[in-house]
Formats: structure tokens, C-alpha cells, sequence
């Protein structure tokens, strides 16, 4: 725990930040972006487990603390910025397996005299509980399991001619678990690498048509711990995606953007089903007002699986948010998210991994093909005290509902649930 000369060492340099106004403090030819966020959460659903199986509607309470700093160097039409983070993170009963985590965020814009944009981003993170760090598509939905990931990315923009532009772009993306104290771990390692061409039509200055081709292999690692996950082990895959779409703003109102193409994920060295298919993305934002907006985000894209022999699946779905702020201090936002995973290949009851007896689950559910269907609502009333002042409550409820259900001493559901949130945050911060 944290004792109390530490909380009133934290508390005084938080007040004293407060006296500082504007977006930044600037000092030199830096702009720093401090910022404090303290939360406490309650959830009736820790592990987020169906109530017919053994840690089922388990509740508990935890709070976070967050402290990060921004820096950013702006020179000429050009600019990198650095974001530190930490969390430290504890329950009231439950013992995670480390309370810190890390973030690193580095952007970097370069513009030069002939018209050329070189733009690096890197995102690091030395997590614990964020699973869509290393599952985005939300397959897995719980850990416990330390893990290092990191997602970099470079792209060069060239001008092509006065209205068409053409970038190159390469990657790199890696997710590796720390298995303290010899713990299984919810996901494989994996390394990823690849790149694309994206070109441009700026058919007016603030809108564009784009077309894009991407390449990327992904290459999956194991550790002793990772035999637990009752998988075949080769699961080595190379991707390709060709995507049409828009990006800009229409109007006054509405920015954003929108792709479509076709994607085809080959996995090389085991007999189970590849992806080729539709693939689509979109986040658009649309101000209905001054003060009123709704922001709408849509998504179809495979991702690699850790289910039994299953490769990968599918998520089709989206996300609809809609925030007002009602006066100058006061705001509120309401969403909701839905989500489908669907799998290719039916249960096996022995996916032969390295001679290890199954768990009984999957003898018991052989044949049957599973697609999960999830909803969450969400909402959110707010305050702003200051510019630098935020004071929020947020409520979540989430429900997840798969086809996957086996007769044990009862009905299991071993990939439903439902869960009930609520948070307190309050944030000082630039």
C-alpha cells in the first residue's frame, strides 16, 4: 500500500501543477504535458466467468492510480513527442501478479524542403490485465500473465503530383509474456513484420481517396508454460490486405474515414482453415451540433486464435457513442458496442499437443462450432472543474453470450457471462 507521506507528496505536486494554465507548460523550446488520474472500480464479475463454473460472479474492488508526462519539441513545420505513463493497479482481495504497468509513446513528424513527410510512431506497453494489447480482437478477455508488447511503424509520404501522393510504409510488432513464477500464459508470444503502399487523390484540401496494399508475417514462439493452451503449436502465418476508401471530411460535420477490401491470411504449416474474405474499417464522427457529436467505428477483420484448432476469427461489429457537453462544466456520453467472433473449424476433442491429455471441455463440446456474441453499454456523467480538472462516473454492462456449452454435474458455459462496472475517476492533467 501506499503510505500517507507519499500520498501527501503526490497530492502537493498536484496542486501546485493546478496553478499552471493553457494546453502545456512550456519551458525552453519543450511543451510538457503533465497529467494525475486516480480511479476505483467495482465489478460483480472479476474473472468474468459464467456463474456454473468454479470462479463465476466473483465481485471485488480496485483502484488505479495513473501519473504521466508528455514532451514534445515542435521546430519549423516539424515535431516529436514522448508520452510516459505509469499505473499502479490493486484489488481489495484479489493478488495480482504484478500492480505496475508502463507506457511509452513516442510520435515523430518530419516535414522537408521538398515536400517529403517521414512520420514514426512507436507504442510500447509492460502490461498485465490489458488483453487487447495482445488480443485486439477480444478473444481472450482475462489475464493475470506479465507481457511486454510493442507496435512500431514508419512511413515516408512522397508527392506525386500536385493531387496524388504516395506513401511507403514498414512495421513491427511483437508481444512476448514474462511467465513469472512459471505461470500459463492466455496467449502465444509472436513477432510480426511487414509493410505496404498507401497512395493518396487529395481531391480537396481536406479529403482524400485512398488505396492501400499491405504485407505482413507473423511468426509465433513458445515457451514451456505455453503447452497449457491445448493448441498446435504452428501457427506461422503471412497476410495480405487491399483496402479502398476515404478519408478527410464531408461537409462540416462529418470527418473520419472508411476502407473496404479483401484480406487473405494463410496459415502455412497446419491443415486448419485460412481466411480470404471481406475486411473493412471505418471511424466517423459527426457533430450534430455545437456541443453534441456521435462517433461511430465499424469493424470485420480476422485475428489469430488460441481456441483449440482454430487459427483464427472473425469480428464483424461496431461501436456507437454519442457525447454532449450540456453546459461548460457539465457533459455526459452515452455508447454501445456490439460484437460477433465467429470460428471456422468445429471442436476436436484432441488437438495433439505434445501428448498432453485435453481438458475435458473440449471432449465434451467436440463438434460444436462456436461464435460469441458480445454487447456492452456504457455511460458516463462528467465534470469539468477547471481546464486541468475532471471529475467522472462511468457504468458498464457487458454480456457475453457463446455457443460453446458442455453437461458436466451441470450446464457449463465456459465463454459467457455478464458483468456490472462502476467507476470513479478523477483526472488534473494538460
Amino acid at each position: 500500500m501506499i503510505g500517507k507521506r507519499t500520498w501527501l507528496v503526490v497530492a502537493c505536486t498536484v496542486l501546485s501543477l493546478v496553478a499552471w494554465a493553457g494546453d502545456g507548460i512550456p519551458i525552453g523550446n519543450a511543451v510538457f504535458y503533465p497529467s494525475v488520474e486516480a480511479v476505483y472500480t467495482h465489478t460483480d464479475n472479476l474473472f468474468l466467468q459464467d456463474a456454473s463454473m468454479p470462479y463465476g460472479n466473483i465481485g471485488d474492488s480496485f483502484w488505479e492510480i495513473r501519473p504521466t508526462v508528455g514532451i514534445e519539441f515542435p521546430f519549423k513545420e516539424s515535431s516529436i513527442r514522448l508520452d510516459l505513463g505509469y499505473q499502479y493497479k490493486d484489488y481489495r482481495t484479489y493478488h495480482l501478479s504484478s500492480h505496475n504497468t508502463y507506457y511509452a509513446d513516442f510520435k515523430g513528424n518530419f516535414k522537408f524542403s521538398n515536400g517529403m513527410l517521414l512520420d514514426v510512431d512507436n507504442h510500447f506497453i509492460r502490461g498485465v490485465q490489458e488483453v487487447h494489447e495482445f488480443d485486439p480482437g477480444y478473444e481472450q478477455y482475462y489475464s493475470n500473465t506479465p507481457f511486454d508488447a510493442d507496435n512500431a511503424k514508419a512511413g515516408l509520404t512522397m508527392p506525386v503530383t500536385r493531387l496524388n501522393t504516395l506513401t511507403v510504409y514498414g512495421l513491427y510488432n511483437y508481444v512476448h509474456f514474462t511467465n513469472q513464477h512459471n505461470q500459463t500464459t492466455p496467449f502465444y508470444n509472436y513477432d510480426q513484420s511487414g509493410g505496404g503502399l498507401t497512395w493518396k487523390y487529395h481531391y480537396s484540401p481536406t479529403s482524400a481517396v485512398l488505396v492501400d496494399a499491405q504485407y505482413l508475417s507473423n511468426h509465433p514462439s513458445f515457451s514451456p508454460q505455453d503447452v497449457f493452451l491445448y493448441i498446435n503449436p504452428n501457427r506461422r502465418y503471412d497476410q495480405q490486405t487491399y483496402m479502398l476508401g476515404w478519408e478527410g471530411a464531408a461537409g462540416r460535420r462529418l470527418t473520419g474515414f472508411a476502407k473496404v477490401g479483401y484480406s487473405n491470411m494463410h496459415f502455412k504449416d497446419n491443415p486448419f482453415a485460412s481466411y480470404r474474405g471481406l475486411v473493412a474499417e471505418s471511424g466517423l464522427g459527426f457533430e450534430a451540433t455545437q456541443y453534441t457529436r456521435f462517433d461511430l467505428k465499424l469493424i470485420r477483420e480476422p485475428y489469430q486464435s488460441v481456441y483449440n484448432v482454430n487459427n483464427y476469427y472473425t469480428a464483424t461489429g461496431g461501436t456507437l457513442q454519442m457525447q454532449q457537453q450540456v453546459s461548460r462544466i457539465f457533459f455526459w456520453t452515452l455508447g454501445y458496442m456490439y460484437q460477433e467472433n465467429k470460428y471456422p473449424n468445429n471442436v476436436v476433442a484432441d488437438p495433439l499437443v505434445l501428448g498432453f491429455v485435453p481438458p475435458l471441455e473440449y471432449a465434451l463440446t467436440a463438434g460444436e462450432n462456436r461464435t460469441d456474441k458480445i454487447g456492452r453499454a456504457f455511460a458516463e456523467i462528467g465534470i469539468h472543474a477547471t481546464r486541468q480538472i475532471s471529475f467522472r462516473a462511468n457504468y458498464q454492462y457487458e454480456d457475453r453470450r457463446s455457443d460453446i456449452n458442455y453437461l458436466d454435474t451441470w450446464l457449463r458455459k465456459p465463454y459467457s457471462y455478464a458483468e456490472n462496472r462502476f467507476s470513479l475517476q478523477f483526472e488534473i492533467g494538460w
